[in-house]
C-alpha cells in the first residue's frame, strides 16, 4: 500500500529529554534551573503534536478495523484495480467470475504438466 498508519515512538521521545537533561546539567548550576524551564516549555510545545498525531493514529486504526470487519462479514476483498493505483473493494464471487470470463474470452488453457521442467533441461543441456 502507497500509504500506512505511523504510531509515534516513545523510546524517541523519551531520549531527547534524557539527552536534554544531561546536557543542561554540565551547564554552571547557577544558570541550570533557568534552562530547565526553558527545555520544560519548548519540549511541552513539541509534546503536544505528538499527543495529537497520536490521537490521530487511534482514530485511522479504529477505522482500519471496522472496514477490515465490514469487508471479512460481506465475503469481499481488496485488489488492486486494472490500471493506476487504485483500490478495489470487491465481493470475491464477483472476482472470481470475472477472473474466469477473462481466462475463457481471450482462450487460456491449462498445460497438463509445468514447462519450467522442459526449459530447465534445455537450459543444462545447452551449458
Amino acid at each position: 500500500m502507497e500509504y500506512n498508519i505511523q504510531q509515534t515512538d516513545k523510546t524517541n521521545w523519551t531520549n531527547i529529554v534524557v539527552e536534554t537533561k544531561q546536557a543542561i546539567r554540565q551547564l554552571e548550576t547557577k544558570i541550570q534551573d533557568a534552562y530547565l524551564i526553558l527545555a520544560a516549555k519548548k519540549l511541552k510545545q513539541l509534546h503536544y503534536p505528538l499527543n495529537n498525531s497520536n490521537t490521530v493514529h487511534k482514530g485511522q486504526t479504529y477505522l482500519a478495523k471496522n472496514i477490515h470487519h465490514k469487508i471479512k462479514q460481506n465475503n469481499a476483498m481488496i485488489t488492486q484495480a486494472d490500471k493506476e493505483k487504485i483500490l478495489v473493494i470487491i465481493y470475491k464471487q464477483d472476482y472470481h467470475n470475472k477472473v474466469h470470463t477473462f481466462l475463457t474470452d481471450n482462450k487460456f488453457q491449462a498445460t497438463p504438466k509445468s514447462p519450467t521442467n522442459e526449459y530447465q533441461k534445455q537450459i543444462t543441456h545447452t551449458i
